[in-house]
Formats: C-alpha cells, structure tokens, sequence
C-alpha cells in the first residue's frame, strides 16, 4: 500500500488503509493482552471463562491467515486435480496401450464394459512396463481421468482377477475420490506453504517452490512439474530441511566476524522458523493427519463395496489383493500411492506419501482389513484385524494374565491422558507465539 501512495495511485486512501490496519492489530492486541492479564489473576473455572472472552475477541488476528490459507488450498487442489494424469504419468513412465497386444486389448475391454455397467464415461487406459502387479487411477473428476496399469498386473492375475481391480477403480473415480485424493494433497501442500516463506532465507529449493507455487495458482504451471512443487513443499516439511538452517547458523564460526554479523540479524527469524515447523508438525501429526486418513481408508472401503455391487464377485477383489500385496510397488508409485488399488505391505514404509508428508500413520488401509470387510460381502474367510480384533484376543486372556494387562491398562490410561493434555499445551502455545511472531513481523512491515 506504501508503494501505490509512493506512486501516486490514490495515496490518501493507501495511507488511511494502513492506519485503520495499524488501529486493528493495535485493539486486538489489547485483548489479547487484557485476555492474559485476567488468566493470570483468574481464580477458578469462572476467571478462566472470563479470560477466555477477550481472548476470543483478539483471535480475529487469525482471518487473514486462514482467508489466504483456504485460498491457497483452493488453488493447489484445482491445479492437482489438472495436472494428476501427467504428473502420474511422468512420474511412473505410463505410455498408451500397443495396439497389436491382444493383452493390453482385452484389459481396454474390461475397462470399457465396467464403465458401462457403472453408467461412467470410460477412463483412459496406460500402461507401465512393470513386473509389480497394480493400478491406479488419476484425474481430474470421474469425466477426465486415466487408469494405469502395470503389465505386472496382465502377467500375473487372470481376467477374473483383473476385473475385480478395474472394477475398484472405476468405483473409485465414480463416487468422487479423485477430487478428494487432490483436496487431501492440497491441505499437506498448504502445510508446506505455511513454512515455505521462512525458509526463503536457508534454502534455494524454497524459492523455486515459491516460483512453482505462484505459477500453479496462476494455472500457468506445466503439470509435468507438479512431483517437483509436491516434493519441494514437502521438504519443507521435512526435519532435513533444518539443515540449511544449522548450515547457516554455522556461518558465525567458519567466517569470524564477518560470519557472525551476517548470522545476527537472522536470529530472530530461526527462532520464528522453528516455531513455525514445530507448530506445523503438530497440526500434522495431531490434528489433520489422523482425520485425513480416517477419511481416505473409509473411502477404499466405499470403493471395494461399490466394485462388489458392480461385480457381483468379493472373492475376485480379495484374490487380486492378496496377489498384488505379496509383490511391492511399481517404481515411481510410492509417490502416487493414493490412486493405486493396494499399496502392498513391503512397500507402506517405502519414502511414499507417507513420509514426505511427515504423517504417523499410512493413508491407504491394510491388506488384512480390506479382506475382512470384503469376507462380510461375501468373499472366503479372512481373520478380523484392526482394533476389535485386538479387543477379542484381550477377551480370551485369563488368569494372572488378564489382571495384568488391566492394571497396565490402567496406568497407560491416565498416561496417555496427560500426553495428550501437555500436547494440547504445546499446540497452544506454539500458535500463540507463531502468531505474536506474525503480528511483530507484519508491524515490522507496516513501519518501513
């Protein structure tokens, strides 16, 4: 606003525009701080209560956080949502089906039929050169999307089989998960984001990811580069990209003084750095991660149900699970594991989505409960895993035994009640002092 009034574009409005944003942050840091004078002289619930009311009322601070945070999620979903075929092309090497192979042939056919049955436009067909049997799906909605599949998956299952995996997968981009698979990626995009622009100062890749990013939400971004801003984001993300920062820190020692006066004045920037990853990590691991990955597992679900009604064959859908799990993912899928029919047991610790996403727990489910749900629609029997199954071995515990795994149990419970209090405590406290870090900084700003 001070560069138009330095420019003449309406310099009276620019000027009174930063003082009212001056007089704004000004009130609610007065809440803010009235919020904390009263929390610190509160006595009881009814003083924290009335602690909390002006606190609440400073806590507009955070609309211009989440306004840009929603509109920059908005963007990435749009342009993964476009750009999901050829970056998952790219990615895995997919070439078009050859028309000579009577294999490749039939495999068009099955999808071609499935999508019929299924009322769907027919998605396009890839193939990969890989010997790992699997398939995915990518797109943009279930009106422009592709399928790859490997010759792994031609070679190695039998047509009953193979139909059982395109019929998941025409299911899949039939009820909507591929717009959902790019939301989901767009929120740990988002995350990257949020750290992106304190890395600016550590690291080169963050200024080509922030190159990539403004492009991408411009919509002029090749899809082709769509891997490098997803990986470029998530290292951003990642504890190496502490790194560059310890790299910079140790200026002040390899080059005395000089070294020193250029590290100086970053000081207060790396601590707001680790602030800002540290409080990202946590809504990470605490706050999306689990609820995202709920979510994506109730949707493969969803996916095997709607492929049973339109097969009319659950034993078909297990038989191609348990061949695909025994074998590990095709190169480059550990990338693009959220479009792949299975993600196979050797392969869920592989440098995935997973990982890069700094996430505790996988996304895609497990093979032993897809075969237990699968088993209750009609296909053969298959052990019970998850948390029920663990219930039911505890049940059968008797004796000493079972006294003993009450009385952990007991000390685990209020245990985990107070991890999960000084975690809460933490997640506070780091957005507390995160946006005390933006306020200074865009007061900083405000005054050059």
């Amino acid at each position: 606003m001070k560069g138009l009034a330095w420019l003449g574009l309406a310099p009276a409005t620019m000027l009174g525009a930063l003082q009212a944003l001056n007089l704004w942050i000004d009130g609610n840091l007065a809440q803010v701080s009235r919020g904390l004078d009263l929390l610190d002289r509160a006595e009881g619930p009814l003083g924290v209560l009335a602690a909390l009311r002006p606190m609440l009322g400073g806590a507009s601070l955070l609309l211009p956080g989440i306004g840009l945070a929603v509109l920059v999620w908005a963007g990435l979903a749009r342009f993964y949502r476009r750009s999901a075929i050829a970056s998952a092309a790219a990615d895995l090497g997919a070439r078009p089906p050859r028309p000579g192979d009577a294999e490749e042939t039939q495999l068009g056919n099955i999808l071609a039929e499935l999508s019929l049955a299924a009322g769907l436009p027919a998605p396009r067909l890839l193939l990969l050169d890989a010997p790992q049997p699997n398939a995915a799906v990518f797109g943009a909605s279930h009106r422009d999307a592709a399928v790859i599949a490997t010759r792994g998956l031609l070679d190695r299952l039998d047509r009953r089989e193979t139909q059982g995996v395109v019929a998941h997968l025409v299911a899949a981009a039939g009820d909507g998960d591929l717009r959902l698979a790019a939301a989901i990626q767009a929120v740990f995009g988002t995350l990257g984001v949020l750290v992106l622009v304190f890395d600016l100062p550590f690291r080169r890749g963050a200024w080509a990811a922030l190159r990539d990013l403004l492009l991408a939400l411009a919509g002029a971004l090749p899809a082709a580069r769509a891997e490098r801003l997803r990986g470029n984001l998530a290292g951003s993300l990642s504890p190496d990209s502490m790194d560059a920062m310890m790299r910079v820190m140790s200026l002040g020692e390899r080059w005395p003084p000089l070294g020193a006066l250029l590290v100086l004045p970053l000081l207060p920037w790396m601590l707001l750095t680790l602030v800002q990853k540290l409080l990202v990590s946590f809504w990470m691991l605490f706050v999306f991660g689990w609820p995202l990955g709920w979510l994506w597992r109730a949707r493969r679900y969803l996916a095997d149900a709607a492929a049973v009604r339109l097969l009319r064959d659950p034993e078909a859908l297990a038989a191609a699970l348990r061949r695909i799990d025994a074998d590990g993912m095709p190169p480059g899928g550990a990338l693009q594991e959220l479009g792949f029919f299975h993600v196979p047991t050797l392969a869920r610790e592989e440098a995935g989505f997973r990982n890069r996403a700094n996430m505790v727990a996988a996304l895609t489910p497990r093979i032993g409960k897809r075969l237990w749900r699968l088993s209750a629609l009609g296909a053969g029997p298959a052990a019970e895993a998850g948390w029920r199954a663990t219930l039911r071995q505890m049940r059968q515990i008797t004796g000493w035994r079972r006294w003993l795994v009450l009385a952990l149990l007991a000390l685990l419970v209020p245990l985990f009640a107070a991890l999960a209090g000084l975690v809460t405590l933490m997640l506070l406290g780091a957005s507390f002092f995160s946006l005390l870090g933006g306020v200074a900084l865009a007061r900083l700003v405000l005054s050059l």
